[in-house]
């Protein structure tokens, strides 16, 4: 399970693509929060091990933990209560193909449909390490979502869980945040 925490943030954090013939975006391009949290079987030794590793950066020194802080801060993560903050940036052009950012590690494909609405279908499937995700994005607004993913790690401990995600767009500019652009 511990293999499967980088990409299982990662796909948490929801992926979006509407056909071209949209006339208005679903979402604006800028600075966005991502609350996350784990649920089901596998969510609790996720929030479990998230829970460990707050305690273990509390038990570090002074100085170690300054800079893990500081290295999560500049990726604009936060762990928190069982939850996983991520601060993304959304590219003007993954804004006009209507593209939520999702990481690309574990050689990864994605696949997005629109579900009616303000709703979004998506699917990312990856390799290394195995693990598939699908779920429905809906948009309240241009400047806010609220996500449900069911992720399946096809690790040995064979994890799935579901990530209750809410985002909501902060500012137009991503400051020192990277895109994390997947190609149209």
């Amino acid at each position: 399970m511990k293999s499967t925490l980088p990409l299982v943030i990662a796909l948490s954090l929801g992926a979006a693509c509407v056909s071209a013939a949209a006339v208005e975006p679903l979402f604006k391009p800028g600075l966005w929060e991502i609350n996350n949290r784990p649920g089901g079987a596998g969510g609790s030794q996720m929030q479990a091990m998230l829970a460990a590793a707050q305690q273990q950066m509390s038990a570090l020194d002074p100085a170690r933990r300054a800079q893990v802080e500081s290295m999560m801060s500049r990726n604009g993560v936060v762990i928190e209560n069982g939850n996983v903050k991520a601060k993304v940036c959304i590219t003007p052009a993954m804004a006009a193909r209507q593209q939520l950012p999702v990481q690309q590690k574990g050689n990864c494909t994605s696949r997005f449909s629109p579900a009616g609405g303000q709703s979004i279908n998506y699917a990312v499937s990856c390799t290394s390490p195995a693990a598939t995700s699908e779920g429905t994005a809906t948009f309240s607004s241009p400047t806010s979502y609220t996500a449900t993913t069911r992720i399946n790690a096809a690790d040995a401990a064979g994890a799935s869980m579901t990530v209750d995600s809410s985002g909501r767009w902060l500012s137009a500019d991503c400051g020192a945040i990277a895109p994390i652009d997947v190609p149209g």
